[in-house]
């Protein structure tokens, strides 16, 4: 039988992301302002060119990011979050707020993670509006 990439959510879900490079990078482009290839690269998860050049192009043929030519900085691609990346805001917190309950050596700011569980709706809506403005 043939293996089905969608129906299912979490089947869907694991789809898109499939491994951890991905949601790092999503990450990255979230909370971290990284937004070039090298920045990413250099962020100290230790993951390969070619494992980063695949998630890249994987993420922006499934909609997540999407890459142009930084005006500032000549031929430089500098990648951002869609619509379709940002809404995983909520997915992504909620990854944070379960694992900064069980991991006792995370590494979230004590401030940021009472600013997630005191207030989700308004973090998110700095967070989303941040990110809208950062696009290119």
């Amino acid at each position: 039988m043939k293996y089905k990439a969608y129906g299912c959510p979490i089947r869907y879900g694991l789809g898109v992301f499939g491994d951890k490079w991905s949601l790092l990078i999503i990450r990255d482009l979230m909370f971290k302002g990284r937004r070039y290839y090298g920045e990413f690269l250099t962020a100290g998860e230790n993951i390969s060119t070619s494992v980063l050049a695949a998630r890249l192009e994987n993420l922006e043929a499934r909609g997540i990011i999407s890459k142009a030519n930084d005006a500032d900085h000549g031929k430089r691609i500098i990648y951002s979050l869609t619509e379709k990346g940002l809404g995983l805001i909520h997915v992504m917190l909620a990854m944070m707020d379960w694992s900064e309950k069980y991991d006792e050596h995370t590494e979230v700011p004590k401030s940021f993670i009472d600013a997630l569980r005191d207030n989700r709706s308004d973090l998110i809506d700095e967070i989303y509006s941040s990110l809208k403005r950062s696009r290119p």
